[in-house]
């Protein structure tokens, strides 16, 4: 059963990995995201492009991708593994908050929506041992890839 657990971590861990391959927007606007951490004022500005946004989202999520790329899935402790993934979960929460253009917003939010579902199934799975729920995985790593894409696509 272990075993089962830890491919099933594996494959989400992979996921993460995928959409921190999404592509980086320019370089520059990474300043622009930190500066928003002192001025979040004018993050939320109804003025704020793709390009800018993607400069916060892009540079966000490739970070907490890299983050995920750390967890061991072999992890004695199941619960760490599933705290790791919400710290990730959270970051990607707050990316989207400190957006204001609709489209990038629209889609930085159902990227997180998807990895919500994920985090879900991930503690069922792991902590909970519900390898039931491991059937829904198929399905959560179809969206996540898919909302993964349209943001990539929309940033490029």
């Amino acid at each position: 059963m272990n075993r089962r657990i830890a491919a099933f971590t594996i494959a989400a861990v992979a996921v993460l990995g995928l959409t921190g391959c999404a592509g980086a927007a320019d370089e520059p606007s990474n300043d622009s995201a930190d500066a928003g951490d002192s001025a979040p004022a004018e993050e939320t500005s109804t003025d704020q492009s793709v390009e800018d946004a993607c400069g916060i989202v892009i540079p966000q999520l490739t970070e907490a991708s890299q983050a995920m790329s750390e967890i061991d899935p072999a992890s004695a402790d199941p619960q760490a593994t599933v705290d790791q993934f919400n710290e990730y979960i959270t970051k990607l929460g707050e990316t989207v908050d400190s957006v204001s253009n609709t489209e990038v917003k629209e889609a930085t939010a159902a990227v997180h929506e998807d990895f919500v579902a994920m985090g879900d199934i991930l503690t069922k799975v792991v902590v909970e041992q519900d390898l039931d729920a491991a059937g829904d995985l198929s399905t959560i790593t179809s969206d996540v890839t898919e909302s993964a894409t349209a943001l990539q696509e929309l940033c490029s």
